[in-house]
């Protein structure tokens, strides 16, 4: 129950990802609308969080959670604040979502999970180059990401 509900705020989280990818290369990071994406993203995965520490009980990827989500946070405050550098704290904090997601990629069963874990870390690694306009490239691993978890949510799950 957990591990799905975890599937499904992390979808929910892409889809918000594929609109805000480039409404922040065209509107800029501290538009009114991308900052209140961004904070949406945050709850989102502060919930998600949540949702696969319960699936998962591994104490290590609670422990980088709780370093990944508020450090992206503190990034999203940041620019509320008119701190550019923000964004490249966002950036920075992304970078541990292919760990975490190594933890979720281990419980998932079927065709899709590899996808999942390569995406998530096309995504994250990608994820810098918005901020030079080039929001194009993790778009896209984010799509490829949004169509992994669709799948994985028809699969079943290993527990």
């Amino acid at each position: 129950m957990w591990l799905r509900r975890g599937l499904w705020i992390s979808t929910i989280a892409a889809v918000v990802i594929l609109a805000l990818l480039p409404s922040v290369s065209y509107l800029g990071l501290r538009h009114p609308a991308n900052l209140a994406g961004m904070y949406l993203l945050t709850a989102l995965a502060a919930g998600a969080l949540y949702s696969f520490s319960k699936a998962l009980g591994e104490r290590l990827f609670l422990l980088l959670g709780l370093l990944v989500v508020p450090t992206a946070a503190a990034g999203v405050a940041l620019l509320s604040a008119g701190w550019e550098a923000g964004g490249y704290l966002i950036a920075a904090a992304y970078w541990g979502e292919p760990v975490m997601g190594y933890f979720i990629y281990r419980r998932l069963a079927g065709r899709w999970r590899g996808v999942f874990l390569a995406s998530a870390a096309a995504y994250a690694y990608s994820l810098p180059l918005t901020l030079f306009g080039l929001w194009l490239v993790p778009a896209v691993a984010d799509a490829v990401k949004l169509a992994a978890l669709v799948n994985l949510l028809r699969e079943p799950v290993r527990l």
